[in-house]
This record gives C-alpha cells, sequence and structure tokens, in this order.
C-alpha cells in the first residue's frame, strides 16, 4: 500500500540517472570561477603512473584527501619526478570522474611546496623576454666548428670547470681556454656572471660557455636573473648555456644561442674530436689523392686520343683542306671584285653618254650657239650687253668675234 501511494506521488517528479546526476555536477564544478582554475597544495599519496602515462594519485593534509589526475600532456613538461610522500602545489580544476561518481582535481602544472614564489617569477620573466624576442631561433648565432678560443664564465672552484677542462683536453689538448672566474650563486652572483660575459665578449675567444654544476632552483636561480639574460642576449660572441642538470631548464638556456644538459655536454659541443678530425682529413685526403688520379687517367686517354688522330699526326692534311678552302674564297673573290668593276665601269659609261647628251657641245650640234662676254663669260640674258659690246660667239665647229648694234 505504501509502494504505491509513493509511486503515485512520484508520478509528477522528474526522475534522474546516476549519469545525469554526475554530469549535472561536473557542469556546476566546471562553472565556478574558483573551481575551474585553482591551486591546492597538499602531500601526495597513493601515487600510480601507469604504462599510459597519465598519473594518479590523491592530496592530503593533517584533516583530508583530495583524489587527483595529470593526464600525460600536462606530466611530460614537469621537471621533476612526483615521489610518495613530497609537498608539492597543484593547478587545475574540479570535476567529476562520472564512471565512478568521484569529484577530483584534474592538474595541469605542479610545483615544489616551497619554490612557489620563485616559480611564478620565473614564469612571468620567461614570458616577458618571450614576447620581445629574446628567445627568437633568429637571433640565434651559430658555434664555430673550431673555435680558436674557448672562453668558460664560472666558479674557479666547481666543478663545472673541471667537468668542461678534462673534456676540452680530452677532444683538442691544445686549444686554448680563457676563463673567467665568477660567483654562480648568492647574492651579488647575477652581476659577477655578466661582468664575466662582457669580459669574454671583449676578448678573442670564438665562443663562450657560461655554466655551473647541479643544485636546488635557489641555488640556480642567478641563471633566471634578467640582467644575465639580457648580458647572454646582447653579446656579439656565441654563448652555450650549460647551468645544472638535464632537466634544469633556465631563463639562461632560452637565450643562449645553443643549451648543453651539462658542462660535460657544453665542452663536446663547442669543441671537436681531433683525433676524428684527423681521421677524416686523411679520408677526405684519400678521397682527394683518388679523384685526382682519376682525373689524370682521363686527361691520359684524352690527350692519347687527340694524338692519335690524323690532323694532330698528319698536320699538313688539315692545311691542304684550308689552302684548298682558302683558293676556294679566293676565286669567289676574284669573280665578286670583277663583277661590281664591270657594273661600275657600265655605270660610268652610262653617266658619262647622259652627261654628253645634257652638255652644251650636244645642244650646239642642234643649232644652238653661246655668247661671251669679253671675260669668257656666258651671256644669258639682255641686260648683260649693251650697244657697241664687243662678244665672241662660239659654234659647233668654231668661234667669231661681233659687236653690238642694237639691243632689244
Amino acid at each position: 500500500m505504501k509502494t504505491k501511494v509513493l509511486e503515485e506521488k512520484l508520478q509528477d517528479r522528474d526522475i534522474y540517472t546516476v549519469t545525469q546526476v554526475n554530469q549535472y555536477v561536473d557542469s556546476l564544478l566546471k562553472k565556478d570561477p574558483i573551481l575551474n582554475d585553482i591551486w591546492v597544495r597538499g602531500e601526495i599519496t597513493g601515487f600510480r603512473q601507469y604504462q599510459s602515462m597519465h598519473m594518479y594519485f590523491s592530496l592530503k593534509d593533517e584533516h583530508s584527501e583530495l583524489s587527483c589526475v595529470m593526464f600525460q600532456g600536462a606530466n611530460m613538461h614537469l621537471e621533476f619526478e612526483p615521489e610518495e610522500g613530497m609537498e608539492v602545489m597543484c593547478r587545475g580544476n574540479m570535476g567529476i570522474y562520472s564512471s565512478r561518481g568521484q569529484y577530483q582535481l584534474v592538474v595541469r602544472e605542479m610545483i615544489p611546496k616551497g619554490i612557489g614564489k620563485l616559480y611564478l617569477a620565473y614564469e612571468q620573466l620567461k614570458k616577458k623576454l618571450k614576447e620581445e624576442g629574446l628567445f627568437s631561433d633568429q637571433y640565434k648565432k651559430p658555434i664555430p666548428l673550431i673555435p680558436r678560443k674557448v672562453g668558460v664564465a664560472t666558479s674557479i672552484d666547481g666543478a663545472a670547470l673541471r667537468d668542461i677542462l678534462t673534456t676540452i683536453k680530452s677532444r683538442f689538448p691544445n686549444m686554448d681556454v680563457l676563463i673567467a672566474p665568477t660567483l654562480v650563486q648568492g647574492e651579488g652572483a647575477a652581476k659577477e656572471i655578466v661582468q664575466a660575459i662582457k669580459v669574454l665578449d671583449c676578448s678573442d675567444a670564438d665562443v663562450i660557455i657560461v655554466s655551473r654544476g647541479g643544485g636546488s632552483i635557489e641555488d640556480l636561480w642567478n641563471f633566471n636573473e634578467e640582467e644575465v639574460a639580457r648580458a647572454m642576449f646582447e653579446a656579439e660572441t656565441p654563448i652555450v648555456s650549460a647551468v645544472g642538470h638535464e632537466t634544469d631548464f633556465l631563463i639562461s638556456d632560452f637565450v643562449a644561442d645553443m643549451r648543453a644538459p651539462t658542462p660535460t655536454a657544453a665542452g663536446e659541443m663547442v669543441v671537436p674530436d681531433k683525433s676524428e678530425l684527423l681521421e677524416r682529413l686523411k679520408v677526405e685526403k684519400r678521397r682527394a689523392l683518388s679523384s685526382l688520379q682519376r682525373l689524370v687517367i682521363e686527361l691520359r686517354s684524352r690527350l692519347e686520343r687527340v694524338v692519335e688522330c690524323p690532323a694532330f699526326r698528319w698536320p699538313e692534311i688539315f692545311l691542304e683542306d684550308l689552302v684548298q678552302q682558302l683558293d676556294y674564297e679566293q676565286s669567289r673573290l676574284h669573280k665578286n671584285v670583277r663583277s661590281l668593276l664591270d657594273d661600275f665601269n657600265n655605270s660610268f659609261e652610262n653617266q658619262k653618254k647622259r652627261l654628253r647628251a645634257l652638255g652644251p657641245d650636244s645642244i650646239m650640234e642642234r643649232g644652238y650657239s653661246i655668247v661671251l662676254d669679253k671675260d669668257d663669260g656666258v651671256i644669258v640674258s639682255v641686260e648683260d650687253i649693251k650697244s657697241g659690246d664687243l662678244v665672241r660667239v662660239r659654234m659647233k665647229d668654231g668661234e667669231f668675234k661681233a659687236k653690238i648694234k642694237e639691243v632689244k
């Protein structure tokens, strides 16, 4: 009877599935501005990492625990290995693991407790310098293949210097190394590092290694200072940053022209192995000699073919052909010149005939005459003479003198 009454009451109510409830709660969590981007501090417990590389653990304090998950896409950038019992600070968003109805923190960032302020300062400076272009590849200077001198800025008593010098000596025994001693941690270290870089940049070093051994983030912090970063960027000499261990990434690593995971690796990167170079030179020398020998053989073969050529053995044959060709061309030239002269003579005779036909003698043959004054000038108008003037009259077969009686 009671069951039937309950069923009647529920007829007017919405009934939700478990999944719907979990999805609704998850949406509420994601809409909350605090829970959507929250930092949580606690001790890691129940840490496990599967083959998928996803990390599952809980954060606990004195009174509570909070389930957490950090997927591979986020944890692959971690610069340390999370461990059971480690105090950490995690950033992420709250959500529901629907299958188990368990709310959890989806972690996007994780840093060890105690370096929160330094980490935030590191991220802010990194973002600032990146936006200014100090990390851009377009400003990276190439490391010389065989430097004449290597500059090293590091502690004179540190293991980093010993590692670098040992590596360089083993690879290139007679390589010159210029050392600029500097503090690498503690108060005032950043200014000394900047000064060491400037000293080496003004020297004749072809490449500079800025280095120190491993340590805590506090120990390495001077290489995260802005003044060190700008000194490295402004240097004209290529710089290799070799600070800390392979997992340590510092501002100096991003600004430098090349990053070395360790001081030893820096020595290997800036100085080639001399024995390997000599061996390569021997190989190249053998290749060059072999190529030269092949070239000599080929040229000798070509010379022998030329020597055996009939024109080379009996050059008169080649000359006879040229002489015959010369005779032929000379004959053609003679014929052409004769033809041109004949054409010229014919044209000249034709012009002479035309000139004769137009000349005064031809005109006088037709009954005309020429009247000349006492100065042998031709009289062409009656205005040039007057009564009583003496003139000469030239005809086709002679001339006579006359006196003007009347001018009309």
